[in-house]
């Protein structure tokens, strides 16, 4: 299995203006409380990633509350909204108005450079060396239209292309290449069999990650290929915990650890042929929230690994190496 070190992997809030980011946080903690007020019809699910029962209450953020798995360590929302109404969310609330059409517009150059074309780079390297013979692939990314499109570009040998995410006819129409089609998780095996299934960001708000995994396995033909991204609990989340920037719902409804994920993907179904945490933020960020609560009971040793100049990149880089950052990346094949 295969760790990439130093791929400078840098997260969608990063790129984008703060006053427009704040704008969206305040947005989000105004519809969770004006929409969601109710939450009788919200679900109760296990952990998210090893289907663990046994869990230590976290946190909230946001009226939400999150656990942590004693299993193995995934923080999650053990109540959460069903996918019909997640399926609103995305497409319909005012925070994801604003996202797709104030947010993506004004960071649109800047995040095709930094985010999309390292992703593209990423895929199509991966088809190369683990589906060559790869013809169909079908993307359940929120707002993945850029990346499928510069993929469709590049990638001839691909005729059967399908977005398939909650706001895919949302986020472009069809094309000569391309299908839109947003499809329920349910109802995903009926594009089966696909070689290639792209999900940036998809596992951390899925409302059942279960039954989201046992759809791809009858979704992608043996041998497939899949190609995910993820937060996950590292040093960022372990160092801030309630204060962290990254639990941020709905979006991280489920922040799964390495072992978490390698649990979900795990054999007979599924070989994991790469997992690497390449996150590059996670010293920067815990130093900003120290710097911005000096008088806080900071564990020295924290402060004292993310105020050393000399030694941040290097220790960012260990963080990579030991898959021990806060965001994932992974392919996964299909096994036969």
């Amino acid at each position: 299995m295969k760790t990439v070190v130093s791929v400078q992997e840098i997260a969608e809030l990063e790129i984008k203006p703060s006053t427009e980011v704040a704008e969206w946080r305040r947005l989000v903690a105004a519809e969770i409380a004006a929409c969601w007020g109710d939450r009788s019809g919200w679900i109760a699910v296990p952990c998210s990633a090893c289907d663990s029962a046994a869990a230590d209450p976290a946190f909230e953020r946001f009226g939400i509350a999150y656990a942590e798995c004693t299993a193995c360590g995934t923080l999650y929302a053990p109540r959460r909204p069903d996918e019909a109404a997640l399926r609103e969310w995305y497409r319909a609330s005012v925070p994801a108005r604003f996202w797709r059409e104030r947010l993506l517009a004004v960071s649109a150059a800047a995040r095709f450079e930094k985010i999309v074309r390292p992703r593209v780079d990423w895929v199509l390297d991966g088809i190369a060396e683990y589906a060559p013979k790869a013809r169909s692939l079908v993307d359940l990314s929120t707002h993945g239209r850029p990346l499928l499109d510069a993929i469709a570009g590049e990638a001839p040998d691909l005729d059967r292309i399908i977005a398939a995410g909650m706001t895919a006819d949302l986020d472009g129409a069809d094309s000569a290449r391309i299908t839109a089609r947003s499809t329920r998780v349910a109802d995903l095996p009926t594009l089966a069999p696909v070689d290639v299934v792209i999900a940036i960001d998809v596992l951390d708000r899925a409302t059942d990650a279960q039954a989201l995994v046992q759809s791809l396995e009858r979704l992608i033909a043996p041998g497939g290929v899949l190609f995910a991204t993820s937060p996950v609990c590292g040093f960022e989340v372990q160092a801030l915990w309630e204060r962290s920037p990254t639990v941020f719902p709905p979006d991280k409804l489920t922040i799964p650890t390495v072992r978490g994920l390698m649990k979900r993907f795990a054999a007979p179904a599924w070989e994991v042929l790469e997992l690497s945490t390449p996150g590059m933020f996670d010293v920067e960020t815990v130093r900003q929230a120290i710097t911005a609560e000096p008088d806080r009971s900071w564990p020295r040793v924290v402060q004292a690994l993310v105020e050393d100049t000399t030694s941040r990149e290097a220790f960012v880089e260990f963080l990579q190496a030991r898959r021990l950052a806060s965001f994932a990346r992974l392919v996964a094949r299909r096994s036969h």
